[in-house]
């Protein structure tokens, strides 16, 4: 639907073509109630998206022009039927597709990318409706949007605020979170409005339903501070028009009619709030998982059960947590191996390897900080995990680049031993010579890392001995040489693997290091991301209690400085608990490191003192050794 049918340049043309969300098919049967059931490839579209949600529904009486405001939205006459009647039992809701991009601008002066939504629902008052399922569509409208556009007829009677009414008393249908947007922002279409235009439409549909019924203007003023009523007169077409509007030429409308549809259409989207679970804004995947919820819940009884708006987003924040963890440790499992097997060829040194892990969890970290939502204590939770899923994947590479090493120099190792030692051993006097050639050319050849280290300690425990007592058996070299010689060899070998381990404990904690600071960085930053969202809500909330102030100034001047006290001191516990736990977890792990680092240091010196001593004594008994030797002629040095 490329083409499409205009409605005017100043509201946006957007792409696309509706697609079935969800449909209600009734059950005939006699104790039976009607399903809910959710369209795959809708969730598929919506599963995708990484921007922060903003989600219109437009929800008004039958055949009243709602599906065509919808597909005004898209700066179309046409998109969402119009005329088609839905047949037999299956009722649904609409969406378009693709949800278009949108340009917001937050307190702080950033300029955010948000994906619109607008959901097209079937018609409530359709007198062959299923009530329960009327019910259930105007609850679920509620619960899943975060602009709800009721459409209804300009001249306010009781046929038209019959779901209005529901609003009055929500609590039979919705417990809401003690903290945080829920109720979406109210916008009433007075449609056909044929009246002289009053000062303040608002004022009027609220005077007008109040005489209808005060209960409901009540409920509306409790629940939705934040509503704007625009007036959208009759488009002045012929009835023949009228039922055709997709097909419509702009120019043949009343100008009136177009410079009010573009004003309202331009007003919503000015003032589109973002749909936020708490302090997070809800993207694809964490929408998805509500939807479904509450699909769920509303199919497990005939009329609309309670939704409990805080469980609801209890569960989507620890199901949005682990899709994170999972993409997170995906992605570095993903990059660690294509660059691993792809990019770099094992064995590499660890600086290298460091480098490449830390690019990796960088942006493992990214992925996950962008996805996650909740409060900072559940994130300080969700990292823990996070690191501790990643910690097993960088295990394995380590092993897999420790096992490449000690095999490329124990080839190494194998091949100067062959070359120079072997040929040692055969010949006089040539011995000692031999073991110093092997260990310099083995210096020069080896790769540098605690592997190395190990490969030499080893020889030095193992193939040395051996060659000492071979020499000792052809008689090339007396007893106490040879048990001098292996003293020597045991003292290097406990060094060489002394520093090992020391240079191993070293890389782990600048990894550490390297990894919290990073962590802290993120963290830092969605703090940043939630406490914009607090402040964006708490703007709105300010905003809605000003348009109240024009009917009670007084008690909207007490109640606003209640809340923003109130909005306050959260704000300021939220801060303080950041920097205590901040703090908190820097101390321990400051002190954790401190305490590893001195007790290793202390061990080293311990043993590197053992070992200098035991040195001492041996290059004595060598000097003692090599003296005897020389008075006896009998005895090869």
């Amino acid at each position: 639907m490329s083409a499409g049918n205009r409605f005017s340049r100043e509201i946006e043309f957007r792409e696309g073509a509706p697609i079935q969300l969800l449909q209600y098919v009734e059950d005939n049967s006699k104790d039976g109630f009607g399903k809910i059931s959710i369209n795959p490839a809708a969730l598929n579209i919506l599963q995708t998206i990484r921007e922060p949600l903003a989600i219109i529904s437009v929800v008004g009486s039958y055949r009243r022009g709602k599906s065509w405001f919808a597909n005004v939205l898209h700066g179309r006459h046409d998109g969402f039927d119009l005329g088609a009647k839905v047949e037999g039992c299956t009722r649904g809701i609409y969406m378009w597709s693709p949800p278009f991009t949108l340009e917001g601008k937050q307190l702080d002066g950033k300029i955010i990318q948000k994906r619109v939504i607008v959901l097209d629902s079937e018609g409530i008052d359709d007198p062959n409706q299923d009530q329960n399922w009327a019910t259930k569509l105007f609850i679920l409208c509620l619960a899943l949007s975060s602009t709800f556009i009721y459409n209804i007829n300009g001249i306010v009677g009781r046929d038209d605020i019959g779901k209005l009414y529901l609003m009055t008393d929500l609590s039979k249908f919705i417990q809401e979170p003690e903290e945080g947007d829920f109720l979406p922002r109210l916008v009433i279409l007075l449609r056909d409005f044929t009246l002289e235009n009053p000062e303040s439409f608002k004022g009027y549909f609220l005077e007008k339903l109040n005489k209808v019924s005060p209960e409901a203007a009540k409920g509306i003023k409790k629940f939705f501070y934040d509503f704007d009523v625009y007036g959208l007169p009759h488009p002045g077409c012929k009835r023949k028009m009228l039922q055709h509007m997709e097909d419509a030429d702009t120019d043949e409308l009343e100008e009136e009619f177009v410079d009010e549809v573009e004003n309202a259409v331009k007003s919503i989207y000015s003032q589109l709030p973002l749909k936020y679970i708490g302090s997070s804004t809800m993207k694809g995947s964490a929408f998805v998982k509500f939807l479904n919820d509450i699909v769920e819940r509303m199919n497990k009884s005939e009329t609309s059960s309670l939704l409990s708006i805080p469980s609801e987003y209890e569960s989507i924040i620890q199901f949005v947590a682990q899709e994170a963890i999972k993409e997170a440790v995906g992605i570095y499992q993903k990059q660690m191996n294509h660059t691993l097997n792809e990019e770099v060829k094992l064995p590499i040194l660890w600086d290298e390897f460091t480098e490449i892990h830390n690019n990796c969890i960088s942006e493992a970290n990214k992925i996950f900080f962008e996805k996650v939502i909740g409060s900072p204590t559940q994130m300080e939770y969700f990292v823990e995990e996070l690191n501790e899923e990643i910690f097993k994947f960088k295990g394995e590479f380590t092993k897999r680049n420790s096992d490449e090493l000690t095999a490329y120099n124990e080839n190494i190792a194998k091949d100067y031993w062959e070359r120079y030692v072997k040929i040692g051993l055969n010949q006089e006097n040539l011995f000692e010579k031999a073991l110093k050639a092997f260990e310099s050319a083995y210096e020069k050849s080896m790769m540098k890392s605690p592997e190395a280290a190990k490969v030499i300690a080893s020889y030095m425990q193992n193939q040395y001995v051996g060659a000492i007592e071979y020499m000792t058996q052809l008689g090339r070299m007396n007893a106490e040489l040879a048990k001098a010689m292996k003293a020597k060899e045991e003292a290097e070998t406990l060094r060489l693997e002394a520093l090992a381990r020391e240079e191993e404990f070293r890389r782990e904690i600048e990894a550490q290091k390297h990894e919290r600071k990073e962590s802290e960085r993120n963290f830092k930053m969605k703090m940043e991301e939630l406490q914009a969202n607090i402040d964006q809500q708490n703007k709105s909330h300010e905003e809605m209690k000003e348009h109240q102030a024009i009917e009670k100034q007084n008690e909207f001047l007490q109640r606003q400085l209640s809340e923003q006290e109130a909005n306050r001191v959260r704000a300021e516990e939220l801060r303080e608990q950041l920097r205590q736990s901040k703090d908190q977890a820097i101390e321990k792990q400051n002190e954790l490191f401190q305490r590893q680092l001195t007790e290793q240091i202390a061990a080293n010196e311990r043993q590197h003192s053992r070992m200098l001593e035991q040195m001492r004594r041996d290059n004595e008994s060598l000097r003692f050794a090599i003296a005897d030797s020389k008075s006896d002629p009998c005895v090869i040095s």
